[in-house]
């Protein structure tokens, strides 16, 4: 049985859209539980997921391979900007890359999900805590007028589960002079202010259900009732709602990850 209609979650720094087509509500609560118990572990491992958003996500995507999801298509690849195109949006971005490898009714899910979260208030938790996970300014090192004394790190995540239990996720990270405004998908970021490439990275994956039902309990133990409490928020601010032998390396992840 399908969702009735596609939801959209905060997971973290996870703007997660679960399409129509996912089978059943327990798919959507597993798929963000291991999505967040991944995050967190990257999290927890290098500190921050700015100081080298490119180590963080592979150690997320990692991590997911881990409980259970089959990852493949992985590819990373610095946008390339058109000539004389003076400013960027994540939007544009995405419409040029991640939204070309989905089917139209996927983008359509996804395009409705920003725009549940461009509506909610900025001190609503949810755009709090996607807004506090994707992007960060930092103090920079040496201080010349008239240049800005900060830069700002964007590390965006946008994810859609459908068709049953498969994910397609897109990553933008890159660094600019300028500060992140409310309007983060479509605010114009001045291509001479942006240090460095405009990193693209996208993969899928596939939840192996019959395999993860033996871990289902043991990831929600260790994520525990707050983390999961501030950590999967429904837009708009709303709560989120045996018999396999584990294989090592799964049991060894599971009892040593850190989160």
């Amino acid at each position: 049985m399908s969702l009735p209609a596609a939801e959209t979650y905060i997971v973290s720094g996870n703007l997660l859209v679960a399409a129509p087509s996912v089978t059943n509500a327990t798919v959507v609560q597993d798929v963000v539980n291991s999505n967040l118990l991944c995050q967190l572990a990257a999290d927890k491992k290098l500190t921050s997921r700015f100081i080298d958003p490119a180590v963080w996500l592979d150690m997320y995507r990692n991590s997911l391979g881990k409980v259970f999801w089959q990852i493949t298509n992985s590819n990373t690849i610095s946008y390339p900007v058109p000539p004389l195109i003076r400013s960027l949006t994540l939007m544009k971005i995405l419409q040029a890359t991640f939204f070309k490898t989905l089917d139209t009714n996927l983008v359509d899910c996804i395009e409705e999900g920003i725009g549940l979260w461009l509506e909610l208030p900025e001190s609503s938790a949810p755009a709090l805590l996607y807004n506090s996970k994707t992007h960060v300014e930092f103090e920079m090192d040496e201080k010349v007028p008239p240049v800005p004394s900060t830069i700002s790190v964007i590390n965006l995540q946008l994810s859609v589960v459908h068709s049953g239990s498969r994910l397609s996720v897109c990553s933008i990270y890159f660094k600019t002079l300028e500060s992140v405004e409310a309007d983060l998908f479509n605010q114009k970021f001045a291509v001479k202010d942006i240090l460095g490439n405009v990193s693209v990275s996208s993969f899928k994956a596939e939840l192996i259900e019959s395999n993860y039902s033996a871990i289902r309990q043991q990831i929600i133990d260790k994520l525990g009732e707050t983390n999961i409490r501030e950590n999967i928020m429904l837009v708009p601010a709303t709560l989120a709602p045996a018999g396999i032998e584990l294989d090592t390396g799964t049991r060894q992840f599971l009892d040593s990850v850190d989160i």
